[in-house]
């Protein structure tokens, strides 16, 4: 028979076994976990050239990281403007859960009784959520931050941070302003510029090697303004070449409803040419004519492809992980962008302009990502979406849905997302349509198959009546907190 003592060496070694089994596994599993790249980009509509929105377009570095990866064609806002765009993104949560619907709680003079800020969620308890950050850090992930992320300062208690850099001013290479009093084309060197600066940082943060995983965002400011960039890039687009955004051949307000036009005069909460609207000021400074819009649109141009080469300039040092880890690159902007059309200017309303973005993903680890995805989706989708590509748990408190299930498998498909301008104005998405409900009951239909433009209102046509019912229903089913839209069955 065994000794005693013989027979407690052989368990403790067996034990000791046991244990380093399991470190061993803990330590693959952890090493499984793929490094996360979170680029948001400021004020970047669809023009870029994967996106079409504008045929001089100038975006090489962005088209190629949708060629690798998967681009969503319908990816939309939750609100248009920074602020709030950027908080339902970080927190996960639709304005109506985090308060917040606009910049600025000035109430616009065609507005009626809504609220201008406020929680309207009844299905989410008060509290302090964990941000995108803030939960990545608590998941044993490094979690570094710089440039434009939140919409002001930066995120606090991370492994490192970087504030956005000051905007360049003088050294410019005419005299001439837009409306806006901002110069155009200057002399400075790349090397000085804010975004170059963002990479530059953001490059050195990737290159540090940890044995945590990284998860880091960054914030390019381009094409928000100030319009101005170095010579070089505005020098790819000769005035005289300049085309402006498509256009129909009749007004494009005759067939909207009153507060859609008031709407379309606006400029976020702001008066700043009165008598005159923004379009009508930069038409006035043409001499009536179309120069000055087409100096706007090449301002336009030359800081997003400015802003592309200093994306493509950190996409470039991505190629190589110091870690020995996948990676997954999310690009995306906060909101889209208005120049002209519709008579309406920056941001502030619910057209499709104003709030589509671009939305890229790339994964080192999928080899077929079916390249192209037209299901609906948004930012409150962003933050699950994160968390499942990392393998990491969801918070309980999330109002989005993964769009993995949409990567994962072509024929899986979505409902509807939602967009607000205020908690009255709501926008419905559609994978084909477009349906706007504004506070006074007011509405407005696009078909975006054949009409992308948003140039005729369908919403009292007969033929579309049950397209409307549909959508319309969805929004008072989102306004009253019932279940998520989406489903994965093939339709």
């Amino acid at each position: 028979m065994m000794p005693k003592a013989c027979i407690l060496r052989i368990l403790f070694i067996f034990f000791l076994l046991l244990v380093s089994l399991f470190v061993s596994h803990s330590v693959l599993a952890e090493g499984k976990k793929p490094d996360l790249v979170f680029i948001i980009v400021d004020d970047l509509n669809d023009w870029i050239g994967v996106m079409g929105g504008h045929p001089q377009a100038n975006t090489p570095n962005i088209d190629f990281l949708a060629s690798k990866g998967a681009l969503f064609t319908n990816a939309h806002c939750n609100a248009p403007q920074c602020g709030p765009s950027r908080a339902s993104l970080l927190l996960g949560l639709y304005p109506k859960s985090t308060g917040k619907y606009f910049n600025s709680t000035k109430r616009p003079s065609f507005f009626k009784e809504q609220a201008m800020q406020g929680v309207r969620s009844v299905k989410k308890g008060k509290g302090k959520y964990l941000d995108l950050h803030q939960h990545f850090k608590k998941q044993n992930y490094r979690v570094v931050s710089g440039g434009k992320v939140a919409h002001a300062g930066i995120p606090r208690n991370l492994h490192a941070s970087f504030k956005r850099p000051d905007d360049l001013t003088g050294n410019w290479v005419d005299e001439k302003e837009n409306l806006w009093k901002e110069g155009g084309a200057h002399f400075h060197p790349v090397e000085k510029t804010g975004d170059y600066k963002v990479a530059k940082w953001a490059i050195s943060e990737w290159k540090q090697v940890s044995e945590k995983p990284l998860f880091m965002t960054v914030g390019f400011y381009r094409p928000h303004r100030p319009f101005n960039a170095p010579k070089a890039y505005f020098d790819k687009f000769p005035l005289a070449s300049i085309q402006l955004p498509a256009l129909p051949e009749f007004s494009d307000l005759e067939d909207l409803p009153e507060y859609g036009k008031a709407l379309a005069h606006s400029n976020a909460h702001k008066n700043n040419f009165n008598p005159r609207t923004v379009h009508q000021e930069i038409l006035h400074r043409g001499g009536g004519g179309v120069k000055e819009w087409q100096f706007m649109v090449q301002s336009y141009l030359a800081c997003v492809h400015y802003v592309d080469e200093q994306i493509g300039f950190f996409l470039n040092a991505l190629k190589i992980n110091p870690r020995d880890r996948d990676t997954v690159i999310v690009l995306t902007s906060d909101h889209g962008w208005n120049l002209g059309e519709k008579e309406h200017w920056c941001k502030a309303a619910l057209w499709r302009n104003t709030t589509r973005v671009p939305f890229i993903v790339y994964d080192s680890r999928k080899q077929d990502m079916h390249r192209q995805n037209h299901q609906p989706i948004s930012h409150v989708d962003i933050y699950p979406s994160l968390c499942d590509f990392a393998g990491i748990s969801k918070p309980t408190h999330l109002e989005g849905k993964s769009i993995k299930p949409l990567l994962d498998n072509p024929v899986n498909k979505r409902d509807f997302s939602f967009i607000n301008y205020g908690p009255e104005n709501i926008a419905a998405q559609s994978e084909r349509f477009r349906y706007i409900l504004y506070e006074d009951g007011s509405e407005e239909l696009y078909d975006h198959q054949n009409d992308p433009h948003e140039w005729l209102n369908l919403s009292q046509n007969p033929e579309y009546l049950l397209i409307k019912k549909k959508h319309k229903e969805g929004i008072l089913s989102f306004k009253n907190e019932k279940s998520p839209f989406i489903s994965t069955a093939a339709q």
